[in-house]
């Protein structure tokens, strides 16, 4: 009886602490958004200023070398992380990861050419 208990209890508290994620997209090569991304970027910030972010992981399509990909998603993390220093607040065991084109990828590469903020929402 308790471990199904304890199965329950960690059910009910994995399910009150959703992460939630926001995705921007950037242009083939590039490391900056244009401006659009930017501006839903900032939209974001606004909306999100009292949430806790957890990771950052950076994306590419499979244009070019593998180093090259691993690089500029690494880049493309670090704008991310630039721009929301000081704006959104930061998790303890907050994390990047960039996993460059070494992730299932759309057929859209467009889609692949992104980094995803994963966060919890202030009442979480």
């Amino acid at each position: 009886m308790k471990p199904i208990l304890s199965l329950l209890l960690l059910l009910l508290l994995n399910g009150s602490f959703a992460q939630e994620q926001f995705s921007v997209y950037f242009e083939s090569n590039k490391s900056d958004l244009v401006k659009k991304e930017l501006l839903r970027l900032e939209d974001w910030i606004q909306k999100n200023s009292k949430s806790k972010i957890v990771a950052i992981n950076g994306y590419t399509d499979e244009v070019g070398s593998v180093e090259y990909n691993d690089s500029l998603a690494q880049k493309r993390v670090d704008f991310i992380s630039d721009f929301i220093l000081d704006k959104v607040a930061i998790r303890e065991d907050f994390k990047t990861r960039s996993y460059g084109e070494n992730f299932n990828q759309s057929q859209n590469k467009a889609e692949n050419r992104k980094a995803t903020i994963y966060y919890i929402l202030e009442k979480d």
